[in-house]
């Protein structure tokens, strides 16, 4: 991941300008990294690359109540656990969930 960052980084600071400050850059790296989601709705941003053609991620639209779908997740012993073998009645679940890549 090093290598991309340092490649964004570069193509930040070639927009900005060298004398670009850490601010500027991380904001630029912020905007970069979130053009899906920024733009995901402009035809042309979609002919940019091929991974924003092929993204198969989508928004979608929970609501509050709407039943949490069971995955299987991997607790830190390595081990498989059911997401809704943490649902307690009563109480309410919280996910909070990233990539890394």
């Amino acid at each position: 991941m090093d290598i991309v960052a340092d490649l964004q980084t570069e193509l930040i600071k070639k927009a900005i300008g060298e004398d670009a400050t850490q601010d500027e850059i991380q904001y630029g790296l912020h905007i970069f990294r979130s053009a899906h989601q920024l733009y995901g709705c402009d035809p042309e941003f979609h002919n940019l690359s091929l991974y924003v053609q092929h993204n198969r991620a989508k928004q979608g639209n929970p609501k509050v109540g709407d039943q949490a779908v069971d995955v299987r997740l991997l607790n830190i012993n390595g081990e498989f656990v059911s997401l809704l073998s943490h649902c307690h009645p009563n109480r309410p679940l919280l996910i909070l969930a990233d990539s890394y890549t």
